[in-house]
């Protein structure tokens, strides 16, 4: 047993001293155990560069880049704008586009601009205007306020104005109202108003936003757009003219305003002067078929009127301006008894007392007269001739040739001459005038005659249509002595 664990401990102490006594634990190589498998350290793995070199290494490579990005952002481009300050400039432009538009939406508008009482309180300014409808058919329910057909067009129109220049950022803080009034027959046509609201300094609102070409290109666009295609407005067909306030508030309440429908069966009307209040004025909106024209005679009593003044005023339209003026005349007191004759089936009269007026005493006929031919050949022992009617043209330009028998003369009674202003003759006569045989007449004139030299003359009628275009002729022909108490036709 001794002998046995001496030699145990003997090969214990041979193996702990592997390879002799010149070998010692460090130059060993070490096992490492993991999971069951030995590796061994290799030589590469001491050959690993100190940590410190390397983070030595690191910091010479990033402060190299800073310094070649800090050259080139110091490069000059051009004068002395460097790379860095084209890189921030749109930066800094964005930033400022950011910036105003904050500002102006944080920052108050103009009083005049969000005052909620401009619409109550401000100077209120109106205009009146037409467009055509083509998809609608004209029925007579249509000139009939409040009727069903007048009430789902006008509501319909009226919304549609409402919302579109509501919604406008130019004329959204100044539009108060809109309506539609009536409508005319053939291709429908709606006559509307609009109004609106200005602030006491308005010179430039009314020079450069409230003006009439504004109004109508808004309008136009939104309709040019498509946006009411189930309305088919023509977008052309608008129109509008800047209107007088009383005559839009009567529009608005329907006070005073009177409306004539004359058709095949009914070619005239005639009716009394109404007195709707205190110096108030009377509005008259007549139309008739489109192959006539309409025909007015305003009359008072044999005695005259109470009236100390009256403006009168005609136009062929009812949107009135200043170049739609067919007639304009004042009365006052004296009897009158005016006929006028206007080209086209639409005719607005507009009485306009300018101090105390019963207009009870005056009267106004319309009738309904056919459109006659321009011009031609007049022959035969007697006939007449008449001034054309031609709503659709500017200029006016008809000639007849009247022929009678050779030897014999044509002796001509103007039983109505009205062309607008006074009385004149020759070279005077310029935009409305009748010449006869190279003599020209012109302005209102009274009944006179006209005899000619040759059994042939030449008759000529033209207007710009700048005054009243109304005349109506009747002749014979004669031997040369034939006078005017002869004359019967």
């Amino acid at each position: 047993m001794g002998n046995s664990k001496l030699k145990s401990e003997s090969n214990l102490d041979s193996c702990c001293s592997f390879g002799g006594e010149d070998h010692n634990m460090e130059s060993m190589p070490m096992v490492t155990l993991n999971s069951g498998q030995a590796s061994r350290d290799t030589p590469a793995q001491n050959n690993l560069p100190e940590p410190s070199q390397s983070g030595q290494n690191g910091r010479i490579s990033w402060r190299s880049r800073m310094t070649q990005i800090r050259d080139f952002c110091n490069r000059i481009v051009c004068w002395r704008c460097k790379v860095w300050m084209l890189i921030l400039l749109p930066v800094v432009i964005l930033i400022t586009i950011i910036i105003v538009i904050i500002g102006i939406n944080n920052t108050s508008i103009d009083d005049d601009f969000i005052d909620p009482k401009l619409k109550i309180y401000g100077i209120s300014r109106y205009y009146v205007g037409s467009m055509k409808i083509s998809k609608y058919s004209f029925v007579p329910e249509l000139t009939k306020p409040q009727s069903k057909n007048d009430l789902s067009l006008s509501n319909t129109l009226k919304m549609m104005l409402r919302q579109l220049y509501n919604k406008s950022p130019a004329l959204g803080y100044y539009f108060v109202d809109s309506g539609v009034f009536s409508f005319s027959n053939g291709s429908v046509t709606a006559y509307f108003w609009l109004q609106f609201a200005m602030p006491k300094e308005h010179d430039l609102l009314v020079k450069y936003t409230l003006t009439t070409e504004v109004l109508l290109n808004v309008l136009r666009q939104h309709l040019y757009d498509g946006t009411e295609k189930e309305m088919e407005v023509e977008p052309a067909s608008i129109t509008l003219q800047l209107a007088k306030e009383r005559y839009v508030q009567s529009l608005k309440t329907g006070q005073c305003v009177f409306r004539v429908l004359l058709s095949k069966e009914k070619t005239s009307n005639s009716q009394r002067l109404v007195n709707c209040g205190k110096n108030s004025s009377n509005y008259w909106l007549v139309q008739g078929e489109s192959d006539c024209y309409i025909k007015a005679i305003i009359s008072t009593e044999d005695e005259g009127s109470v009236c100390t003044g009256m403006n009168v005023t005609i136009y062929n339209t009812w949107v009135p301006g200043a170049k739609q003026i067919v007639s304009k005349f004042s009365q006052t007191g004296l009897p009158i008894t005016r006929e006028v004759i206007v080209s086209g089936n639409m005719l607005l009269v507009t009485f306009s007392p300018t101090g105390e007026c019963d207009l009870s005493q005056y009267s106004i006929t319309f009738l309904q007269v056919p459109m006659t031919e321009c011009g031609g050949t007049l022959d035969g022992t007697n006939g007449s001739f008449t001034s054309p009617s031609y709503s659709n043209q500017k200029e006016i330009n008809c000639t007849w040739d009247l022929k009678v028998q050779e030897h014999f003369r044509a002796f001509i009674y103007f039983r109505e001459f009205k062309l607008g202003g006074p009385p004149m003759s020759g070279e005077s006569c310029v935009t409305d005038y009748l010449e006869i045989d190279r003599q020209r007449f012109c302005g209102d004139r009274k009944a006179f005659y006209f005899n000619s030299n040759s059994s042939s003359l030449q008759i000529t009628f033209y207007s710009s249509k700048m005054y009243t275009q109304s005349f109506a002729a009747d002749y014979i022909t004669t031997d040369g002595n034939y006078t005017s108490t002869k004359f019967h036709l």
